[in-house]
């Protein structure tokens, strides 16, 4: 299966991506994986150190204000648009997923251009913008919270999944917790928690 995904700016956009990349890894090793990003955010760290390839183009975030700046980033994202067309007709991917954020807009429109499914997966209890506008264009939309089901219209089908995790989850006997608690020197008496608040403040009592 080849993907791409499409996720940029912050950690919290970008971490679920990496999640969801290794997830499909893990059940279809031979999945080909490239990442949507812009030249901006903390996909361009995040990404390589995850050990996957990423495409940059131009996208922004826009407002309704009319000011010189925003009709250049709205001149710059509709210039994005045709570099994410042209990185889907070379790569050709099966399925396009977008992890939030205002990539999302470019790398949905141009999926929609090739009649590639979209995915859209919305970390948040209150749906951004992005996923908001390009709710009816997206296939399917996973959601973290279901708290934010009633709060995006149009969709064609919403599924609740959590936010995918980077890390897996691991149990641990209670002796075993206790001994990493005790390595970790995290247990605090209380007496002493009392006796540093009043040498702080110089106080006896």
């Amino acid at each position: 299966m080849k993907v791409i995904i499409a996720a940029a700016g912050t950690a919290g956009h970008i971490n679920p991506g990496i999640a969801i990349a290794n997830k499909i890894k893990q059940e279809e090793k031979n999945s080909e994986i490239i990442f949507l990003g812009t030249t901006r955010g903390l996909e361009n760290d995040l990404v390589p150190k995850a050990g996957y390839e990423l495409k940059t183009i131009d996208a922004y975030g826009l407002s309704k204000e009319i000011s010189i700046s925003n009709i250049k980033k709205i001149l710059k994202t509709i210039k994005g648009v045709g570099e994410a067309k042209k990185i889907i007709k070379e790569f050709r991917p099966d399925i396009v997923i977008g992890a939030g954020g205002y990539i999302c807009g470019a790398a949905t429109i141009a999926a929609n251009k090739y009649h590639i499914p979209v995915v859209l997966h919305e970390s948040n209890a209150f749906p951004g913008k992005a996923v908001k506008m390009l709710a009816k264009k997206a296939d399917k939309i996973l959601i973290s919270f279901k708290d934010a089901e009633k709060r995006i219209k149009n969709a064609n089908k919403i599924v609740y999944t959590g936010t995918p995790t980077k890390i897996a989850k691991k149990e641990y006997s209670i002796n075993k917790r206790n001994e990493i608690i005790k390595n970790m020197r995290i247990i605090r008496n209380k007496t002493n928690c009392a006796d540093f608040w009043r040498k702080s403040r110089g106080t006896k009592n």
